[in-house]
């Protein structure tokens, strides 16, 4: 909420006051100390009362700016503070994914990273994971060497054109864009981003598809900046959405 907020919220609270007869703008105005005229101006959105006056306004009605807040926005801020104060914490894959390494399963229990937006309720399916450097990403890993990944099930008619995937091909779990094709679908790297003719060839069908990419890359940042609030990095996409 802001000052406006508050001063507009304060208004229509004197406004239903005289409405309901507990007032009236003669009364309110010899009891701030100004002229009638210029409280029915005031009321009616023409002028503006000084700080001194809305701290008046507040002290005769017994009120703080906190009774102009309502209740379910004060409730929400307190509890985004409390996340920002101690943030859900993600857990480690067991190891690193990107050219040469496998996709794990398994987790590390005792290595976490705190979560980079705040959330309620830590979803099952959000992990982190190392990032091997990947000359065919460098544009998209930067100086990146962590990712939050998304390991919900990818529908294959719904792949974002922007999305980062992790994708199983062989034994490496690698950091590709995917296309769609006729009858298969094709993995882009940066390099190859803006020229189809240079995609790869990915011979799986959708339900192959499903298996094959572990999953979808939500933010990228470094490892080293832990300690640092609001996160550094950036997200590939809303974290708030599904």
């Amino acid at each position: 909420m802001t000052f406006q907020d508050a001063q507009l919220k304060l208004l229509a609270y004197v406004r239903s006051q005289i409405r309901n007869g507990e007032l009236t703008e003669r009364g309110f105005a010899r009891l701030i100390g100004v002229s009638q005229p210029h409280v029915h101006n005031v009321l009616k959105g023409v002028r503006t009362l000084s700080p001194l006056f809305f701290d008046r306004i507040l002290k005769y009605f017994h009120l703080s700016l906190l009774d102009l807040v309502p209740s379910n926005e004060l409730e929400a801020h307190l509890r985004t503070q409390r996340l920002l104060e101690h943030p859900a914490e993600v857990p480690f894959l067991d190891g690193p994914i990107g050219p040469g390494r496998p996709w794990l399963e398994s987790l590390t229990p005792h290595k976490k990273f705190p979560l980079p937006f705040p959330l309620v309720d830590l979803p099952a399916n959000l992990v982190m994971a190392r990032l091997v450097a990947d000359p065919s990403m460098e544009t998209t890993l930067a100086s990146c060497d962590i990712a939050l990944l998304d390991t919900s099930p990818t529908n294959p008619s719904k792949l974002a054109p922007r999305g980062v995937f992790v994708v199983q091909r062989g034994n490496e779990a690698l950091l590709r864009y995917i296309r769609p094709g006729t009858q298969c679908y094709y993995l882009a790297t940066d390099a190859t981003l803006d020229n189809p003719a240079n995609w790869e060839l990915f011979q799986v069908s959708a339900s192959q598809l499903i298996a094959s990419v572990k999953a979808r890359v939500r933010w990228m940042g470094r490892e080293r900046d832990r300690d640092v609030l609001p996160q550094r990095g950036r997200f590939l996409y809303d974290p708030t959405s599904s």
